[in-house]
């Protein structure tokens, strides 16, 4: 819960303008999302102001409104019965009041950042955590300078436990949320290329992700990917370092938590998780050998608290991944899709195609989309992904004019140039696809991935294949939501 308290606290010169209720259950910026009891906050934007939306929010059931226009000022407002916050930037007003709301509260805190696999990693941990305490975690992946703090005024004094994703896609965001979320345990999945267009290199991008351990509560437990060399060698170099618990989870020799055995079919992964003088099996309902990072990502959490490994390896038991996360869907006996459309970055797709090529299947269709955010790094890493793909596939299928260095490589690594097909969008993909199916006829086992950035909407493909038709003429979309929750969706 937020607190009028908070935002003066927080704010200097924050003014209540008009008096009532003194707390909210949470802060909104969406009227769609009012159920009652909030505080909405007004948020101006590009193309859209909260202001003007506020007097629907309070229509709606808010109980508070934050602004930084002049009450009058604010349409249909002044007539309606609600507590008025007046500050001037309502912004970092949420933002500092959400940092104030979450001191209030005597929750434990695990913040959860990385290149790839965060959404995941925050699914996986709370589904531990949730055997046996009171826990909150961010929806979807509220990971932003809105939905971090959006999700901290959501803290009830019954929630002993609190998991907070943090995105970023410049340098300093993760410092500035992170000081916001003021975590007990922090947690980085990798240090991937994702974004890597906005860092000087590599390293800066390393260095932005661990900064999450600089405001980690002194003393508190870090949780790394052990077989992440640069995220490992970044952070035990930091200078907290030394008085913190660092655990170290992978594949490899030498970490705190090790899967081995591993396995993946369409029905899951499963193999061993060795842990304190102990090999234990584990079983999840998600496909792909990345996902045992983030089993052992949550058992790491879970001993943090101090949960029984086999007590958390129990807890993940036929867990399923987050929509659009190498979702395994079978359309028919001979038709097995991988959708994986929720976004895409180097490292993700790479994942992708090694989940696509460890599953059985004489025709393999790859749908990858362009991925953004790369600037000058663009052409290396979508050869990269096009190098990878050459190994494992059949047919590959490339959406947007940025992948065409991905097909030169898939090419020049000995796919067939017949087999390689570009799309202006994921509609036309999904004409593609279903051509080359076609084509093999109704005897072949056949298995289809579709990954890439969340602008191309990938799910068409799945969403086609599964009889369901998007309408929706636009190439790219500015909304960023997934097509099955669209009213373009037509089905039949």
């Amino acid at each position: 819960m937020i607190q009028v308290g908070d935002v003066l606290e927080a704010v200097g010169d924050a003014e209540v303008v008009r008096r009532g209720a003194e707390q909210f259950g949470r802060a909104s910026v969406d009227t769609r999302e009012i159920t009652g009891g909030e505080l909405f906050v007004a948020i101006p934007g590009p193309t859209r102001d909260g202001h003007d939306f506020a007097a629907a929010a309070v229509r709606a059931g808010a109980t508070g409104v934050l602004i930084s226009r002049a009450l009058a000022d604010v349409p249909g407002l002044e007539a309606l019965d609600a507590t008025v916050i007046r500050v001037p930037d309502t912004l970092i007003a949420l933002q500092d009041a959400s940092a104030r709301a979450r001191r209030r509260s005597s929750a434990s805190v695990v913040a959860v950042t990385g290149s790839a696999g965060k959404t995941t990693a925050k699914t996986l941990i709370a589904q531990v955590l949730q055997a046996k305490f009171e826990i909150l975690a961010n929806k979807a992946s509220f990971n932003n300078h809105l939905g971090v703090p959006l999700t901290l005024t959501q803290i009830e004094p019954a929630h002993t436990q609190v998991i907070s994703e943090i995105g970023t896609n410049h340098p300093g965001e993760i410092g500035h949320l992170a000081g916001l979320v003021g975590p007990d345990v922090s947690v980085v999945t990798n240090v991937g290329f994702a974004h890597l267009g906005n860092f000087a290199d590599q390293q800066a991008l390393a260095d932005e992700k661990t900064d999450i351990f600089n405001h980690t509560r002194p003393g508190g437990t870090w949780i790394i990917n052990g077989d992440d060399e640069l995220l490992t060698r970044t952070t035990l170099g930091l200078p907290g370092a030394a008085a913190a618990t660092v655990v170290r989870v992978g594949f490899n020799e030498g970490n705190d938590l090790r899967a081995v055995d591993v396995t993946v079919d369409e029905h899951g992964t499963r193999g061993l998780i060795e842990v304190d003088g102990q090999s234990l099996p584990f079983s999840i309902g998600a496909a792909g050998r990345h996902f045992g990072y983030a089993a052992m990502l949550a058992v790491a959490v879970g001993r943090v608290y101090d949960l029984a490994p086999s007590e958390s390896i129990e807890a993940l038991r036929g867990v399923q991944p987050p929509a659009g996360r190498a979702s395994l869907r079978r359309i028919d006996d001979r038709l097995l899709m991988i959708d994986d459309s929720y976004n895409g970055s180097p490292d993700a797709m790479i994942s992708s195609l090694d989940l696509l090529d460890s599953l059985p299947g004489a025709v393999k269709v790859a749908v990858l989309g362009q991925m953004g955010e790369l600037g000058e790094f663009s052409h290396e890493l979508h050869s990269r992904v096009g190098r990878k793909a050459a190994v494992g596939v059949t047919h590959l299928i490339t959406v947007g004019e940025a992948a065409a260095p991905l097909r030169e490589s898939a090419a020049a690594d000995g796919l067939p140039a017949a087999d390689i097909h570009s799309a202006d969008s994921a509609r036309e993909a999904f004409a593609q696809v279903k051509s080359i199916l076609d084509d093999a006829g109704p005897d072949r086992d056949a298995v289809v991935l579709a990954k890439g950035s969340r602008a191309v909407h990938m799910e068409r493909v799945y969403l086609g294949l599964a009889g369901h038709q998007v309408v929706c003429a636009l190439t790219t979309c500015p909304l960023y939501i997934n097509c099955a929750d669209c009213p373009k969706l037509t089905t039949g």
